[in-house]
């Protein structure tokens, strides 16, 4: 049988491990190097709206980056 002092503890310590642990799949911060990268990480069509679109990977200037 689990005391409860017992439970109580490894509840906190599960809560304290899960606020801690990193997201699995984090979305970038910044704009990637180039269209390579940015599909090697599973991203294409990059909208205009997004912090993670950049000019220089949009060719034909329709708001879309890095297009699949």
């Amino acid at each position: 049988m689990i005391r409860p002092i017992g439970l109580l503890v490894a509840s906190a310590f599960g809560v304290i491990a899960i606020g801690v642990a990193a997201p699995v799949h984090a979305e970038p911060s910044a704009p990637f190097k180039n269209c390579t990268a940015a599909k090697a990480a599973g991203y294409c069509d990059i909208t205009q709206d997004s912090p993670l679109y950049t000019p220089s990977q949009d060719r034909d200037s329709d708001g879309y980056a890095c297009e699949c």
